[in-house]
């Protein structure tokens, strides 16, 4: 079967679930309401490609598409906009996006296509009465993945450190910030303001040395989990519970897991 009609039979499959004989389920379900099950398989799309696993990402991306054609499903019931408007819309999006591929402007950069899209995206967004480059960065993304969209965006248009010293000295800055709080009223309010301070500044650090912050702090995580894992089996091996063990002790197998994980990359 073609493309087209593997599209129609998912249609299909997704009118009949919405239909008055489908399912109870999907036929109670609205675009708010899936909102979190579409983040949910966005992740694990990530966790595919992370495992570079091409039979897992290709079923993830099936997932994600039959979030896409229920949704222009449920726009559809409503007369608002149908699927065929969702690809017709990216399609034209793309050519608009990309002169350098279907029209006559030439580039020398990747630098030079940032700058084209951002100035033909500024023009849409300008006709919907947006006026900053930083409105079309999505409010709902992890803080980690907006806070560096955001720098990114603000950079273009050369609002950004000249070099990486410059955005090391700032998270220093806040580090200072951060201590003198702590060190003197304690007050959770500002702490947070200036905590969030630290978190902004470290994520331009990553920034300016080209590293993915969101998938930096992951692999902390990965870590973190792989040996924290390994004191609860140590432990586990000594009849005890984890709260019954001293701190030193839970740091001595801390460092043995650190220890042990290295050797194994090696």
């Amino acid at each position: 079967m073609s493309v087209n009609d593997e599209m129609e039979r998912l249609q299909e499959i997704v009118r009949r679930l919405r239909g008055d004989n489908g399912c109870p389920w999907d036929r109670e379900q609205t675009h708010k309401s899936l909102k979190p099950y579409l983040l949910e398989e966005t992740y694990e799309v990530m966790e595919a490609i992370d495992k570079a696993e091409p039979l897992l990402l290709c079923e993830e991306l099936g997932d994600v598409l039959l979030h896409i054609v229920m949704h222009s499903a449920m726009a559809q019931e409503e007369k608002s906009f149908a699927l065929e408007d969702v690809v017709r819309g990216i399609s034209e999006k793309m050519i608009r996006r990309h002169p350098h591929v279907f029209g006559e402007i030439k580039v020398k950069s990747v630098n030079e296509v940032w700058e084209n899209w951002d100035r033909i995206k500024k023009g849409e967004k300008l006709k919907e009465n947006k006026g900053s480059i930083l409105d079309s960065v999505p409010q709902a993304l992890p803080a980690l993945m907006r806070a560096e969209k955001l720098q990114r965006r603000a950079a273009r248009i050369g609002f950004d450190w000249d070099s990486i010293a410059g955005a090391w000295n700032k998270v220093h800055e806040e580090i200072d910030e951060v201590e003198q709080i702590i060190s003197t009223t304690n007050e959770k309010e500002a702490l947070t303001e200036e905590l969030g301070d630290l978190l902004f500044s470290v994520v331009n650090v990553t920034r300016k040395l080209d590293i993915d912050a969101e998938e930096a702090l992951r692999r902390a995580i990965e870590k973190f989990m792989g040996r924290f894992s390994y004191i609860e089996q140590q432990v586990t091996k000594t009849g005890k519970e984890l709260k019954d063990v001293p701190l030193p002790e839970l740091d001595r197998l801390w460092n043995e897991a650190k220890q042990q994980l290295k050797d194994l990359e090696q």
